[in-house]
C-alpha cells in the first residue's frame, strides 16, 4: 500500500456499524504537534507537512529532556500541550478481551487488555467498554465546543488550530455503539478490531491525542515518557487519604488519633516509576508527594476491597482505587517495579544496614586537602547541564574554588553558581540551621546571598527548625551532586579555611602596597615574591578596605586630573569591592584618562563644579588600614597660604589666564599621579594573583573564631602576627549508580524538609530520583576524573527520624567501620577529627574502641603483626587558650573525653590493652599522632598544628571509608548528627608486600594511603605540584618505601622515629603546647620559658632542619594530673554530655 493509500484507509463512520464509509486523513499531515512542550528541536508550524522530516538531523531519536519535570505545569484542560515524544506515533493493540465471570458488571462484562506502544515505551492498560464510550463522548463534545466562539485566548487558539484542518481531517472516527451486552462471543473479535481501529485513528490527531480525556484513558501524563525517570509505569486517578507521615509535622507530633479521624480524601494522579511513586494535582499536574522505594517498602491489600496501603520508612499511605479489580491492578504494577526495576533498593537486608546496596564497577577517586577537591568540584559544576545538589554543614558563598585567583572572580563559588543558574541549571542547597548563640555559621546570610543570585533557579532550605529533640544535633554531611551522575562525598565543606594543599602554608602576607622603602627589609609571600614587611603589616586590617583604598585613590586621580579645584571631597568606594577585579577596574580608569589626555583645557569645559584631592581620608573606606595614617598625603602640594592639606575654594569668577595657569599646573600634577597609579595597578594585580586566602578565608579557629560573616573580605586576624591554621582533609568522588544513591539520599532529605517547612510552597519543588537503568545514564567521559579507578562502591549514612524523616535508624557508617576492623588482616589507618569511643561506658556507646581492642588482642594471641595508626588534631579546634583554663573550657571538655577513650582509665583503648596483653605492649600495635608544621614570619620561626579534619579509614590497602562522620557518638549513632560516607572496596589489584610477604593491594586504597604517608613523613619531592605527573605513589621510590604498613621496620624505624624526632625538635625550638612535659597547668609557664626561637634564632633554624614532614606524637600525658571535666556552673558543664560525645 502506498503512503497515500495508507493515509486514506477507511474507518467506520459516525452513523453506526455498517453505515456509509467516510475517509479519515491523518491530522498530522496538516497539523504538527505545535504544543509539544518537551521536544528538543523546533517543530514546523501547523500548516507544514509534518511527514517531511528533512529538518531533523540524521539519527535523531525523540527524547523528552529530564529538565521538563521543572516546567511550569499547565492546567489539564482540553487541547493544551502534549505529553508525548515528538514525531512518534502512539499505537494501540487489543491483546485480550476477557469476560468477567463474577457478573459484578452486567452492562460491561468484558475487560480489554490493551497494549500501548509509544517509541521505546510499551505498557498494558485494562479498560471496559464504558471507558471507551466515555472517551468518545468527551472528544465529540470537545469537537462541538470548538465551533462556538468563546471570548477566551486559549479557546481562540484552539479554534484557529482546528480551522486550519479540513472538515474530513477534524472528524472523529466512527465508534462502535452497539451495547456490549448484545455482542456475542463470536462477534467479540470484530469488536476488538473496531476498537483498535478507532483508537489508532483517533491518536493520529495531535489535537485529540493531547486531550486530557485521551491521556487519562491511556494513563499518560507529562512525566510518562521522560527517559531519565525510567519505565512507563502504571498511572491513573486514585483517591488518597491525608496523613500517615512517620515524622513530626503537626503541633501534636506524629499523626495522632484525632488527625486520623479528620483525615481528608482527595483525588490525585498517581505515577509509578522505577524506584518511586509520585502523585500530582490532576488539575495542574503539580507534584504533591513522592514515595521512595526502600528496604521497608510494602503494599498490602485485603480482598475484596478497593483499598491498598503503601508503606515505606517515611509514610503509610492509604489509597482507594475504586474497585477490587483496580486495586489488584495497582498492586501488581507496583510489585513489578519493586521486584524488577528498583535495582536492589528494596532488598530486605541490604549490606551493612545501609539504604543503598553496593555498586560494582563504579568509578571512584580520592582527594587529599582542599585544593584539588575544590578545583574538581568547580570544573564539574561548570559542566552541569541539569541539576546541582549541595548540602554542607557550613557554606561560604564567597570562597574561591581555584587559586591563585588569576581569572578574577570567575571561580568564586557564588559567581560560579550564578553563572550556571543563569544558564538554566537548577541548584538546590540544603544547609544546617544552626543554633546562632552556639555556632556562628550565619546560614541565614548564606541562604539570602545564594537565593538573591537567581531566585528562580537557586533554591535553599535550612533545617531543622529547632525543637527540644533537635537542639543538640546538626546536619554534618557534605555532598555535591552533579546531574545525579557525579557525587562528591567527604569531610570538606565549601567554606572558609578549608582550601589547602600539601604545603600547608602558615602565612599569606602578600602586601597590597609593595613599594620598597629605603633601608627596609623584605619578606617572601605565598607566591615566592618579596614584600616589604612595613607595608605588608597593613594587611592586618581588611583586604576589602585595602582594595577600597586603591579604588578611592584612583578615583581621586581621575577627578584631580580632569577637574579644577573647588572641593576637596573624594568619591567613596563601593561598599564591598571585589579584590580580584580591582586591577581591571583601575586599568579601565587609566585607559579612560589616556583617551582624554589631549582634550581642551579645563577652562573651556562647561562645568562649574570642579575639585581636586591631594589627600585621602582613609577613615571613609570602612575601617582602618593597619599602620596607615587616617589622612595620608599622596603628593605634597605647596600652597601660597602655607597650608599643606586642603586648598581654599576657588572664586566663582575666574579670568582666562587664571584658568589656563590652573590647567597647566594640573597637567604636571596629573602626570605624576598617572605614573604613581600605573605602578599601583600592577601591584594590585600581583596581590590578587599571589594571595591564596582572601579576607576571612585566612583564619585560625583556635586563635579567634569567625564573626561578621556577611563581610567576607574583611580580615579577622593580623596576618603579620598570627599564622593561619593549616587544614588537612580528605574527600572522594564517585560516578554512575553510586552517585545516584547519594543523590537519592539528598532527594529524600529535601522532600522531607519541604513537607515539614514548605508543604504548600509551590516555589520549592519536590525532587525526583533518576532511573538506575542503563539507558538513563548519559555520563560524558570528560566528567570522570582521569585518575579514577573502578571499584565496588557503597553509599553509607547516619540518619534517623529527625534528620531524614525515616522511622528506621540508619547507622551503616558505624557498621562499616566495625566490619572493616573485624575483617582486617594487617593494619587499620584512621584519620579523624575526634577519637571518642570507649569500652563498657554508658555515656559513650559506639563500638569502635571495642572492635579495635578485640582485633589487637586477637593479633597478640596469634603472634601476628597488626598495626593501628591514628592521626588526629593535637587539640580540638575550639577558640581558646589551652594554657588558661578559664579560656579553654570547651577544649578541655573534649580533651577529657578523648583521653578517656585513648589512655586514661578503665574503658580506654590503651589502658585495657595493657591490662590484657601486658603493660607496655599496646605500643607495639597502636600509634596516636598529630600533625604540625613551621615557617617564618617577620624573620622569626613560627609553628602551628595542622588541623586534621579528615574522616577516613583504610584497611589492608584494600578497603577505604571516606565521609563526614567523626569517631564519636554524634556521628556514629545514627540518631544524632546526620552523616554520609563512601565505602570503596578495590577490585583492581597490584602486587605489593605486607609484613614482609607478597600481598595483593588495591589501587584506590594503597595509592591514597601511600600519598598520605609520604606527605606526613616528608617524602614528597620538592617539585611536587599536586599532580600524578610529579609524584605517583604507586611507582615513586618514596611511595614504595611506605608500601609495607604492617612491618615492624616501617612501624618503628620510619613512622614512630620520624614522629618522635619531629616532636623533640618542636618542643625544643618553640616550647609549644600541648606537650607531655606539661602534666598540670602550672607547668605550662615554666615549660614555655626560654624557647630557642626566642633566644637564638640561628640555632632554632638549624634545629628545624631536622624536621621531616609534619608527623608528631600525640601528647597523651598532657594535663594528665588535671581534672579536665567542665565545672558544674560553667556552660560546658551545664550542657548535656551527649553534646560532647
Amino acid at each position: 500500500m502506498s503512503d497515500k493509500e495508507d493515509q486514506d484507509a477507511d474507518v467506520p463512520g459516525p452513523s453506526g456499524e455498517g453505515a456509509s464509509r467516510g475517509r479519515m486523513v491523518r491530522l498530522d499531515t496538516v497539523m504538527s504537534e505545535g504544543g509539544e512542550r518537551y521536544d528538543v528541536l523546533p517543530l514546523p508550524s501547523p500548516s507544514c507537512e509534518v511527514d517531511n522530516t528533512s529538518f531533523l538531523p540524521a539519527g535523531y531519536k525523540p527524547r523528552i529532556p529530564y529538565m521538563s519535570i521543572y516546567s511550569s505545569p499547565s492546567r489539564m484542560i482540553v487541547g493544551v500541550g502534549s505529553s508525548y515524544l515528538a514525531k512518534t506515533p502512539v499505537k494501540v493493540k487489543v491483546l485480550e478481551a476477557k469476560r468477567d465471570s463474577t457478573y459484578r458488571n452486567i452492562l460491561y462484562p468484558t475487560v480489554y487488555a490493551l497494549e500501548v506502544t509509544h517509541g521505546q515505551f510499551t505498557w498494558v492498560i485494562y479498560r471496559r467498554y464504558n471507558n471507551f464510550l466515555e472517551l468518545h463522548e468527551k472528544l465529540w463534545a470537545y469537537r462541538t465546543s470548538m465551533k462556538i466562539p468563546l471570548p477566551s485566548k486559549s479557546h481562540r487558539q484552539r479554534r484557529k488550530t482546528r480551522h486550519g484542518m479540513s472538515k474530513e481531517e477534524s472528524k472523529i472516527p466512527r465508534f462502535p455503539k452497539r451495547p456490549e451486552m448484545w455482542v456475542s462471543t463470536e462477534a467479540q473479535n470484530k469488536r476488538n478490531d473496531q476498537l483498535t481501529l478507532y483508537l489508532n485513528a483517533m491518536l493520529e490527531s495531535p489535537l485529540y491525542k493531547s486531550h486530557h480525556a485521551t491521556k487519562k484513558f491511556l494513563e499518560v501524563s507529562r512525566l510518562s515518557f521522560i527517559q531519565d525517570l525510567g519505565i512507563k509505569g502504571k498511572e491513573g486517578l486514585i483517591k488518597k487519604r491525608s496523613g500517615g507521615h512517620k515524622i513530626d509535622l503537626y503541633v501534636c507530633g506524629r499523626c495522632c488519633d484525632a488527625c486520623e479521624m479528620f483525615a481528608r480524601w482527595s483525588e490525585r494522579w498517581f505515577v509509578v516509576k522505577d524506584s518511586f511513586i509520585l502523585y500530582m494535582d490532576p488539575n495542574r499536574e503539580k507534584i504533591k508527594g513522592v514515595l521512595l522505594f526502600d528496604n521497608l517498602f510494602s503494599i498490602s491489600h485485603q480482598k475484596p476491597s478497593s483499598s491498598i496501603i503503601l508503606n515505606n520508612t517515611s509514610r503509610s499511605l492509604m489509597l482507594d482505587c475504586g474497585s477490587d479489580r483496580q486495586a489488584l491492578d495497582w498492586k501488581k504494577a507496583i510489585e513489578h517495579c519493586v521486584k524488577n526495576t528498583s535495582d536492589g533498593l528494596t532488598e530486605s537486608e541490604i549490606r551493612l544496614g545501609s539504604f543503598a546496596p553496593q555498586r560494582p564497577d563504579s568509578y571512584a577517586h580520592w582527594f587529599i586537602d582542599g585544593r584539588e577537591f575544590m578545583a574538581t568540584v568547580a570544573d564539574s559544576i561548570e559542566k552541569a547541564r541539569e541539576e546541582i545538589f549541595i548540602t554542607d554543614w557550613w557554606l561560604s558563598p564567597e570562597i574561591y574554588m581555584k587559586r591563585p585567583m588569576t581569572q578574577g572572580d570567575h571561580w568564586r563559588l557564588d559567581k560560579l553558581l550564578q553563572r550556571k543558574a543563569d544558564e538554566g541549571v537548577k541548584i538546590y542547597v540544603q544547609l544546617y540551621k544552626e543554633v546562632e548563640v552556639a555556632v556562628g555559621l550565619d546560614s541565614a546570610y548564606t541562604k539570602r546571598t545564594l537565593q538573591e543570585l537567581n531566585p528562580k533557579n537557586i533554591k535553599v532550605m535550612r533545617h531543622p527548625d529547632l525543637t527540644a529533640g533537635e537542639l543538640l544535633w546538626a546536619h554534618h554531611e557534605k555532598i555535591i551532586v552533579i546531574d545525579q551522575n557525579v557525587a562528591f562525598i567527604g569531610g570538606i565543606d565549601l567554606c572558609y579555611g578549608r582550601w589547602d594543599d600539601h604545603a600547608h602554608r602558615l602565612t599569606d602576607v602578600t602586601a597590597l602596597l609593595t613599594q620598597t622603602q629605603q633601608g627596609g627589609t623584605t619578606e617572601v609571600d605565598s607566591s615566592g615574591q618579596t614584600v616589604n614587611p612595613q607595608t605588608a603589616a597593613m594587611g592586618q586590617s581588611s583586604t576589602a578596605a585595602a582594595l577600597g583604598m586603591f579604588w578611592a585613590m584612583t578615583m581621586g586621580v581621575v577627578e584631580h586630573v580632569s577637574e579644577t579645584p573647588e572641593t576637596p571631597k573624594i568619591k567613596e568606594p563601593p561598599p564591598t569591592p571585589e579584590p580580584a577585579r580591582e586591577g581591571n577596574r583601575l586599568k579601565k580608569l587609566l585607559s579612560f584618562r589616556s583617551r582624554h589626555k589631549d582634550r581642551k583645557s579645563e577652562s573651556e569645559e562647561p562645568r562649574s563644579a570642579r575639585r581636586e584631592a591631594d589627600t585621602l581620608n582613609i577613615s571613609t573606606l570602612g575601617g582602618g588600614y593597619g599602620a596607615t595614617n587616617d589622612s595620608a598625603p599622596l603628593i605634597t602640594s605647596k600652597s601660597s597660604s602655607g597650608m599643606s592639606g586642603r586648598r581654599s575654594p576657588s572664586p566663582k569668577r575666574k579670568s582666562t589666564d587664571t584658568s589656563a595657569r590652573n590647567g597647566h599646573a594640573k597637567e604636571g600634577r596629573g602626570a605624576n599621579y598617572l605614573q604613581t597609579y600605573q605602578q599601583m595597578v600592577s601591584q594590585v594585580e600581583k596581590a590578587g594573583k599571589s594571595r591564596l586566602w582572601i579576607g576571612k578565608d585566612y583564619n585560625n579557629f583556635i586563635a579567634k573564631d569567625l564573626t561578621n560573616l556577611d563581610d567576607p573580605f574583611e580580615d579577622v586576624l593580623d596576618r603579620m602576627t598570627t599564622p593561619r591554621m593549616p587544614w588537612h582533609d580528605i574527600a572522594s568522588v564517585t560516578y554512575g549508580k553510586a552517585a545516584r544513591d547519594a543523590a537519592r539520599h539528598f532527594i529524600q532529605r529535601w522532600n522531607f524538609t519541604k513537607i515539614q517547612k514548605k508543604k504548600k510552597g509551590e516555589d520549592v519543588p519536590f525532587l525526583l530520583p533518576k532511573s538506575y537503568s542503563d539507558e538513563a545514564f548519559t555520563l560524558p567521559p570528560d566528567l570522570i576524573h582521569p585518575e579514577a579507578v573502578k571499584a565496588n562502591v557503597q553509599v553509607l549514612r547516619s540518619s534517623s527520624e529527625w534528620s531524614a524523616g525515616i522511622c528506621e535508624v540508619d547507622r551503616s557508617i558505624q557498621n562499616a567501620y566495625l566490619y572493616a576492623i573485624e575483617k582486617s588482616e594487617h593494619f587499620i589507618y584512621l584519620e579523624n577529627q575526634f577519637f571518642i569511643t570507649c569500652r563498657d561506658n554508658h555515656q559513650v556507646r559506639n563500638s569502635i574502641c571495642e572492635a579495635l581492642y578485640q582485633r589487637i588482642v586477637r593479633a597478640h594471641n596469634q603472634k601476628k603483626n597488626f598495626r593501628v595508626y591514628v592521626v588526629m588534631p593535637l587539640i580540638p579546634g575550639f577558640e581558646g587558650d589551652i594554657s588558661d583554663s578559664s579560656k579553654s573550657q570547651a577544649i578541655r571538655t573534649v580533651l577529657h573525653w578523648q583521653y578517656k577513650s585513648i589512655n586514661r582509665g578503665v574503658g580506654s583503648l590503651l589502658e585495657d590493652l595493657n591490662q590484657t596483653i601486658g603493660a607496655g605492649n599496646a605500643w607495639k600495635y597502636v600509634s596516636f599522632c598529630g600533625l604540625r608544621t613551621h615557617s617564618e614570619l617577620q624573620d622569626k620561626p613560627i609553628t602551628e598544628m595542622i588541623y586534621v579534619h579528615s574522616k577516613m579509614l583504610i584497611a589492608d590497602d584494600r578497603l577505604v571509608i571516606i565521609g563526614s562522620a567523626n569517631i564519636n557518638d554524634r556521628s556514629m549513632s545514627g540518631t544524632r548528627d546526620s552523616e554520609v560516607a563512601l565505602l570503596v572496596e578495590d577490585t583492581q589489584m597490584i602486587p605489593s608486600t605486607m609484613d614482609g610477604k607478597p600481598y595483593e593491594v588495591g589501587v584506590y586504597a594503597t595509592s591514597l594511603r601511600r600519598r598520605c604517608f609520604c606527605e606526613h613523613l616528608g617524602l614528597l619531592p620538592s617539585d611536587y605540584d599536586g599532580t600524578k605527573a610529579t609524584f605517583d605513589p604507586l611507582t615513586a621510590d618514596a611511595g614504595l618505601s611506605v608500601a609495607d604498613a604492617s612491618s615492624e621496620h616501617f612501624f618503628k624505624e620510619i613512622w614512630t622515629r620520624i614522629a618522635a624526632v619531629n616532636t623533640t625538635v618542636y618542643e625544643k625550638v618553640f616550647k609549644c603546647l600541648p606537650s607531655d612535659f606539661v602534666r598540670k597547668l602550672p607547668d605550662a609557664e615554666e615549660f614555655s620559658r626560654e624557647a630557642l626561637c626566642e633566644t637564638d634564632v640561628g640555632a632554632a633554624r638549624e634545629e628545624l632542619t631536622k624536621v621531616n614532614g609534619y608527623l608528631v606524637l600525640m601528647p597523651l600525658l598532657f594535663l594528665i594530673d588535671e581534672d579536665l571535666t567542665p565545672g558544674a556552673i560553667t556552660k560546658e558543664g551545664i550542657a548535656p554530655t551527649d553534646l560532647w560525645t
